[in-house]
């Protein structure tokens, strides 16, 4: 898979593509086969450093997406996915 990997604060210049090994769920975890992903207000200050509970670098930013559920982990209750 690829990734991109915020490496510090700053500009866009501290992003990075990134390729990954397609990660494998554990238990109680699913796959996301991405397909769009966003980056929101927050995402953009925590990239320059100014969003109080940023993640730590380096992060993967993002936590807006949209997909397919590709792989399902041990003791997924699909009941729940629609």
């Amino acid at each position: 898979m690829r990734q991109i990997v915020t490496t510090g604060n700053g500009g866009v210049d501290v992003l990075r593509v990134e390729e990954k090994p397609d990660p494998i769920p554990q238990r109680g975890e699913v796959v996301v086969r991405v397909r769009a992903a966003g980056l929101n207000f927050a995402d953009i200050l925590a990239r320059q450093g100014l969003y109080p509970d940023g993640p730590p670098k380096p992060c993967v930013m993002g936590y807006e997406v949209s997909g397919v559920v590709e792989t399902l982990g041990e003791g997924v209750n699909t009941n729940l996915m629609g």
